[in-house]
């Protein structure tokens, strides 16, 4: 999880910048240090054994994997009884779903080498101020992302069907009876609703699994669900 802990940091930035895979120019360095007035930005591909000369230690991420969760947990454990260190996470076009999920770790915060290139000294005032920083164009994601385990932790109540999705492939009968299928009608229940004859209905459905490829009426909700053809009300 991100710490909001706020942390009494040097006076002078020392920033260790953790490439292990090298991906960070020389170029980059110098512009970020170009950016300190006083202070310093020190890129290693190995972590070294004395960290507590800095007052800030960049990880560069590639993407989301667990050995890069072990190392920042273990790079944390290193740290933590030093409570001037902050910890921020760097990454280059990663999956922003990729992104979030670091933040179950107790880091600093998360940020573009784009925005930190251009942004550096407001990144550490910030993070000295309020211990924890996180680019702005992840607020949204992040909102949304709460929103939508929100939303898998409450039941299910009907499950309906897009019509324009599967306008193409089906009839209006088709649909009609796809959509009662979902809601959990049998046969009958169906024909009622419908106005039709049973004898109908079992047809329709007939070519309905025919045009959908499945195999009976739970693999037509279930081909029906993986295809993103319904959607969840909850």
């Amino acid at each position: 999880m991100l710490t909001t802990e706020t942390r009494h940091t040097n006076t002078h930035p020392s920033i260790l910048f953790f490439d292990q895979q090298d991906e960070i120019s020389e170029r980059v360095i110098e512009s970020m240090e170009h950016q300190l007035k006083e202070g310093s930005v020190t890129k290693k591909r190995t972590l070294p054994e004395e960290l507590l000369s800095y007052n800030c230690i960049l990880y560069f991420i590639d993407s989301y994997s667990r050995t890069h969760g072990n190392n920042i947990k273990k790079l944390v454990e290193l740290v933590d009884e030093n409570k001037d260190i902050y910890i921020l996470l760097v990454h280059h076009n990663c999956n922003e779903r990729e992104l979030l999920r670091y933040l179950t770790l107790p880091v600093n915060g998360i940020v573009s080498i784009d925005y930190l290139e251009n942004h550096l000294s407001l990144v550490l005032s910030l993070v000295k101020d309020k211990g924890v920083f996180l680019e702005p164009d992840l607020h949204k994601n992040l909102i949304l992302e709460i929103e939508k385990k929100k939303l898998r932790d409450q039941p299910i109540k009907k499950l309906i069907l897009n019509r324009e999705l599967v306008a193409p492939m089906l009839t209006e009968h088709e649909q009609d009876v796809l959509q009662l299928i979902l809601d959990g009608h049998n046969n009958r229940a169906i024909a009622e609703n419908l106005y039709l004859a049973q004898s109908t209905v079992s047809s329709i459905i007939s070519n309905m699994l025919k045009k959908m490829q499945a195999n009976d009426r739970t693999d037509a909700m279930v081909k029906s669900i993986r295809n993103g053809w319904v959607e969840a009300c909850r």
